[in-house]
């Protein structure tokens, strides 16, 4: 199958359709294709957020993830014996792995999920759950960092390409100069290390892909002198991600459709209240919000001036949002796992004294996994053991498989 990007989706919220053709327009497309090919291996995950065990005579397989699996499940097809796959399509679109244990599908939206296992039939077994890779974010590592002042306004970790609807944001911006008197402090990266901050402070694109240069040119004829207006950054190393975060009134993303986003998810863990138009994936969210609690607002309509507004909002109103509590209570890398174990019937059959939600505190799971990588499993969870637990690149990836397969008696062949 070739995916098709849903072009028609990125700027038009009301799109005048019978739902089940929107759903499979955005089924259309998974970046699991991309992945595939030989000239991203070297980008290809693989995570484990449950390892396989076995401890006084009791074996448990684990859990992976990766947007690769229909490729690493048909070269090393005896993976399914140390773990229950899922797959990710890193996109709004149900993964195309159909020989998956489970799938990420980003929101919980039943009758999606009900539309979907009739029309593929063999995926009727397959847990849908409302999680992505974005959502296995270190809370701990990403979080409040010491220095609390709130130096920027708006910030935003995003790329410059269209679907994230950059110019419309530059629009807000001059929108809300002229509606409330003053220029917003911006911060915007653009996570590309091929453009240049010039020490006037100006973005030097031109070394980016054409299909960024487009929407930062646009953005450049909205606001004349751009500099005045946004803090374009090229890139932000991951640990200084927090500095931002930690130091921004709310953060702002553009998009109507892509996968979870991870940006909103770190704001959020550093307690950054979040701005989403009310339209953001909304064909495949259904009912399931962007975030949980008072984490942020939607945006009511997609239109600069009502982005100024929601803006204007949610920086004067700090004391009404409570971001981080939120993350804290619904999302993280603890609440994440549950929601994965929980799904699957094996567990609950297999692992002694086993309570729903509470896997991270389960007794057998602790000394089995201290017994198997001396550590226990909270800490493997939060990468005390990253060499195997989250590995990228195809070489890796075979390396980490051959630990488990020897580790656990199966017989590795490359």
């Amino acid at each position: 199958m070739k995916g098709i990007w849903p072009e028609q989706y990125m700027h038009n919220p009301d799109m005048n359709k019978p739902i089940e053709q929107i759903w499979d327009d955005i089924d259309g497309y998974s970046f699991e294709e991309l992945y595939e090919q030989e000239n991203k291996w070297g980008s290809l995950s693989f995570l484990v957020p449950f390892p396989p065990m076995n401890y006084k005579g009791k074996f448990i397989k684990g859990i992976c993830f990766s947007q690769g699996t229909r490729l690493l499940m048909e070269q090393y097809p005896d993976m399914k014996k140390l773990f229950h796959v899922c797959a990710n399509s890193m996109f709004a679109s149900i993964p195309w792995s159909h020989n998956a244990d489970m799938f990420f599908t980003c929101y919980k939206n039943e009758a999606r999920e009900k539309y979907y296992k009739n029309k593929y039939p063999e995926t009727k077994n397959i847990p849908f759950l409302p999680l992505q890779d974005a959502d296995f974010l270190n809370e701990y590592v990403i979080a409040p960092t010491e220095n609390k002042e709130k130096t920027i306004d708006v910030v935003c970790v995003s790329t410059a390409f269209p679907v994230k609807n950059l110019p419309v944001i530059a629009k807000a911006l001059k929108i809300y100069e002229e509606k409330y008197g003053r220029i917003l402090k911006v911060t915007y990266a653009i996570g590309n290390n091929s453009a240049k901050k010039l020490e006037d402070g100006t973005l030097d694109y031109s070394g980016v892909i054409d299909y960024a240069k487009g929407p930062l040119r646009e953005v450049d004829a909205i606001l004349g002198d751009t500099k005045k207006y946004i803090d374009f950054i090229p890139y932000i190393k991951y640990y200084d991600l927090p500095k931002y975060y930690t130091a921004a009134k709310c953060g702002v993303l553009g998009s109507l459709i892509e996968g979870k986003n991870r940006f909103l998810s770190e704001c959020r863990s550093c307690d950054c209240p979040v701005i989403v138009f009310k339209d953001f994936n909304k064909y495949t969210r259904g009912d399931y919000p962007v975030f949980f609690g008072n984490s942020g607002e939607y945006v009511p309509e997609f239109s600069a001036e009502s982005l100024a507004d929601t803006i204007h909002k949610v920086i004067t109103h700090p004391e009404n949002y409570e971001a981080r509590k939120n993350y804290l209570k619904y999302n993280g890398r603890t609440n994440f796992v549950n929601i994965m174990v929980d799904s699957l019937p094996y567990y609950r059959e297999n692992i002694p004294d086993y309570e729903p939600g509470r896997i991270h505190e389960n007794l057998w799971v602790d000394l089995a996994c201290q017994d198997n990588y001396q550590v226990g499993f909270r800490d493997f969870l939060y990468g005390k053991k990253v060499p195997l637990s989250h590995v990228v690149g195809i070489n890796d990836i075979k390396k980490l498989l051959s630990a488990y397969y020897n580790k656990f008696g199966l017989d590795w062949k490359d």
